[in-house]
């Protein structure tokens, strides 16, 4: 009888994540395991565009930061051995840190240091992420910055301890991180296809990393060897399903250790490499550990149902992908909870002249922005314009800052549509405050509004004509989160008698 249900459920996975697959919201890898059953392990869609090579469930892709749980298990390793305790300072292995004296070890693995996440730092895309860095040299680029809170009193998510839990591994075991983790990981569990990117070392049946920027664009280089245990390894889905069952309960965790990573929730920022919390699905609170991890190109997440046995990793090579939301609809139907695939898009014309009508600057927001100095309304139409046709996202984004400080325009509140080639583009903040342009869809019309969706990530969007003429953008994302903005600078028309 479980066979047969387990059949069926496999059906259900697989025809939802080919629906996605066939409207091009997905490309990269899914495993679904239950009770030890594996229930879905394939890949979907380009793992390479330029070559058509197409990804598997033996693709490699970037891990992000799933690469800390892997950390974390380290400095337990170690700790068994008595040679460290995570309720050490860190000033013992990393004489002269500043603070080091009250930071522990067990701070650091806990998101509770206090110390500021470098990726952050002023520079980083422009510069800081394209240069070879030692782990040493990442250290100096923070260590010196004024800590966020005193340790231990609060929490806040980062990736700079996770680089110093590097070092740490690198001293006491006289090895450097990437040969400790391929050592006394690695190799013992049989997880071939998993290992740590120096950026120097050929990897075969590696996905290649993508981003949106009108269409799918190569990301932007990252060197790899700045994230270290942070951030720098790689892995595919069934490799990670065997770390998934290293970490059970009868794994390589003694029954205290698994307790102390799984027992009870951590905060938000996680813990050890893990969020503990609860997932309301199917009427019922899951208590659900995992992590997610977003590396420039790729975008995943590792999620352990602790009582139902359930395991769902889902890793992506194009960084828009809301795999988030495809892992809890994943989740459901696993658990019993109808999850509908989305239904195809069936595109419908309209005129260039209407359709450019829908390109401006909108406001988010009760309280309506006013731009100053309309006098130069012109030259911002222009400069906006001119930034619309740039395909490199980030160099875009830099620019756009410019002009909306120069003309008091908030970029957290605003929303940029633009008109190119006979198309309108959605131009807004997503993943941690990254800016992303993606087509946007006409797919129903009426007098007063303009029913749309999007291409590569599945939204809806409406426009609608206020009373006052004025054009109102309505967009719900992939989470059910609305957002409510006018158009306070129409670029569809002339604006300089304004």
């Amino acid at each position: 009888m479980k066979t047969s249900i387990h059949t069926e459920v496999s059906e259900k996975l697989n025809t939802y994540m080919n629906t996605l697959e066939d409207q091009g919201y997905f490309n990269g890898a899914v495993l679904v395991a239950q009770e030890n059953q594996i229930l879905l392990s394939k890949g979907f869609g380009m793992a390479n565009f330029e070559h058509d090579i197409r990804n598997t469930s033996t693709t490699k892709f970037r891990l992000g930061a799933i690469t800390k749980s892997f950390t974390a298990i380290a400095i337990i390793q170690l700790q068994d051995q008595g040679l460290l305790s995570v309720n050490d300072p860190i000033d013992l292995y990393i004489p002269n840190y500043p603070n080091g004296n009250v930071i522990t070890i067990d701070h650091l693995l806990t998101n509770a240091s206090g110390i500021q996440d470098y990726p952050n730092f002023p520079f980083y895309w422009e510069k800081t992420m394209r240069l070879y860095s030692t782990i040493e040299q990442t250290i100096e680029s923070f260590k010196d910055k004024p800590l966020q809170f005193a340790p231990g009193e609060g929490y806040n998510y980062t990736s700079s301890p996770f680089i110093l839990l590097s070092y740490i591994i690198e001293k006491i075991s006289g090895m450097s991180y990437q040969k400790y983790i391929t050592d006394n990981i690695i190799i013992p569990l049989n997880i071939r296809n998993t290992g740590v990117e120096d950026g120097r070392t050929l990897l075969k049946h590696c996905a290649s990393g993508y981003s949106i920027c009108k269409g799918i664009i190569p990301t932007e280089y990252v060197e790899m060897s700045l994230h270290a245990g942070a951030g720098g390894m790689y892995s595919t889905v069934e490799d990670l399903y065997l770390w998934d069952q290293a970490l059970s309960r009868n794994g390589i965790l003694s029954q205290q250790q698994w307790e102390q990573l799984f027992g009870s929730n951590t905060s938000p920022f996680g813990s050890y490499g893990w969020v503990v919390t609860e997932q309301f699905i199917n009427n019922k609170p899951r208590k659900r550990a995992w992590h997610s991890g977003t590396m420039n190109g790729f975008y995943g997440e590792f999620n352990r149902y602790l009582d139902e046995d359930i395991t769902i990793i889902v890793l992506s090579n194009v960084n828009l992908t809301p795999v988030d939301v495809i892992c809890e609809c994943l989740a459901k139907i696993v658990m019993g909870e109808e999850v509908l695939p989305p239904n195809p898009v069936s595109r419908i014309s309209i005129a260039s002249d209407e359709l450019r009508k829908f390109a401006g600057i909108y406001n988010i927001g009760e309280e309506e922005t006013t731009i100053k100095n309309f006098a130069r309304a012109t030259e911002l139409r222009e400069a906006l314009d001119k930034l619309s046709s740039i395909d490199k996202p980030k160099f875009a984004v830099g620019l756009f800052y410019e002009i909306f400080d120069q003309h008091g325009i908030d970029p957290s509140k605003t929303v940029v549509v633009t008109y190119e080639d006979d198309t309108i583009y959605l131009f807004m903040q997503k993943n941690k405050g990254a800016w992303f342009k993606y087509e946007i869809v006409p797919i129903s019309k009426q007098d007063n509004f303009l029913v749309c969706t999007t291409l590569h990530v599945k939204e809806q969007i409406e426009f609608r004509i206020e009373p006052n003429g004025r054009l109102r953008l309505i967009h719900i994302d992939p989470h059910g989160h609305r957002t409510d903005a006018i158009n306070i600078f129409p670029m569809g028309q002339d604006n300089s008698n304004n």
